[in-house]
């Protein structure tokens, strides 16, 4: 008996140390005042914070964890910082001096994620804080796509400064597949886009230029599944985990905004959802981000310039959407930012964690850039 009382006190008091650690002093609750959605505003009038763009999941591989980067005000001194699932601080992780913040987690493993410094890729756990190099690509150095994982999370890939993309199996960094992709001529590789998509083994590699814009799909030995031209070379866009990608056309005049969803083979494209170009005219773009282990939704997350924003609302705007193969469309939030040139972070490039069950924004209606958590219901 006397073990048994032991041992619940030693849990206790490890519980306690644990809440101890973590602050939620400040967070602020709210519910959306238009759409309803349960939003979390993390808090910090001293500096901005936000997520890690829109293609990167904040959240580790089972939500315990939760990424944001701090800057002060000058958006300058940018540190990686460790919240629980929930948006609550516990504490700064590194300085991006000492590692970059385009950041991957492990699919597996709730404390490891994936960064890099110079020439050399690193494991690092968030519980410890130590850092082990995997490896050395010295005397390269690396594109700023930073690292990615296939769906099993058994390889990891990085784009090298010569342009090849190299990828290796988990742990050990054995079985090395290594390619450069070839785009048209004069069209211009988008060194911060390429990564593994999600599904299986295949990488996405972006091109554009003036008169020509491609997306490639290729698996990680370098052959290539098949080229998307002239429907978007900058991003925004995203894939789904069973081999699908959603991208949208731009609008103009009588030209309206569409989304499609397509085979990652080029079959089977079709419209999901079409808005006419009068309404939005109060729009500067937006992003599309697909959960990791959802299959039928997407999120689609609009915003405005400053210089745009109407005295009366009306759609569209700075919605969060839910979007969902059958078509139907779903608001369940407003992000309330208003981005100006300065503040690129002031895009809320919504990401949902690997289950859908959340989603991180940044928004700057407070005055500083804010991150943010929406919670997003069962579908």
């Amino acid at each position: 008996m006397i073990w048994v009382m032991i041992r619940f006190l030693l849990l206790a008091a490890a519980v306690a140390c644990n809440a101890a650690a973590v602050d939620c002093s400040a967070t602020a609750d709210s519910a959306d005042p238009t759409y309803g959605g349960r939003v979390r505003q993390l808090v910090k009038p001293d500096g901005h914070e936000h997520n890690l763009y829109y293609d990167r999941n904040v959240w580790n591989a089972d939500n315990s964890y939760m990424l944001g980067v701090y800057s002060d005000l000058d958006q300058r001194n940018w540190r990686v910082v460790l919240y629980n699932g929930d948006g609550c601080y516990i504490k700064d992780l590194f300085s991006i001096e000492e590692f970059d913040w385009r950041l991957t987690w492990d699919r597996k493993d709730p404390e490891i994620l994936y960064t890099w410094s110079g020439s050399n890729l690193y494991r690092y756990n968030v519980t410890s804080g130590e850092a082990v190099r995997l490896k050395s690509f010295a005397p390269l150095t690396f594109k700023p796509a930073g690292p990615s994982l296939n769906q099993t999370g058994d390889r990891i890939l990085m784009v090298t400064s010569d342009g090849a993309f190299h990828s290796f199996a988990l742990p050990d960094m054995t079985d090395e597949r290594a390619f450069k992709p070839e785009f048209p001529p004069g069209c211009e590789f988008a060194s911060d886009k390429p990564r593994y998509i999600g599904y299986s083994n295949y990488i996405v590699a972006y091109c554009n230029s003036a008169n020509t814009q491609a997306v490639d799909v290729y698996d990680d030995t370098g052959e290539r599944l098949h080229r998307f031209e002239n429907v978007g070379g900058g991003g925004h866009h995203d894939f789904s985990p069973n081999g699908k990608w959603v991208y949208f056309t731009l609008w103009g005049r009588d030209k309206p905004l569409e989304i499609h969803v397509v085979n990652i083979d080029g079959t089977d494209d079709r419209v999901l959802y079409s808005v006419p170009a009068e309404k939005l005219r109060n729009v500067q773009n937006l992003h599309l981000a697909w959960p990791a282990r959802a299959t039928d939704w997407f999120l689609a997350s609009f915003f405005p310039p400053a210089a745009s924003i109407p005295l009366q609302y009306s759609p569209m705007q700075d919605e969060i959407v839910l979007i969902k193969l059958d078509g139907t469309v779903k608001p369940l939030a407003r992000s309330g930012t208003a981005v100006t040139r300065d503040l690129f972070w002031a895009q809320p490039l919504a990401r949902p964690s690997a289950d859908g069950s959340r989603a991180s924004f940044n928004s700057n209606r407070s005055g500083s850039v804010d991150q943010f958590i929406l919670y997003i219901d069962p579908q």
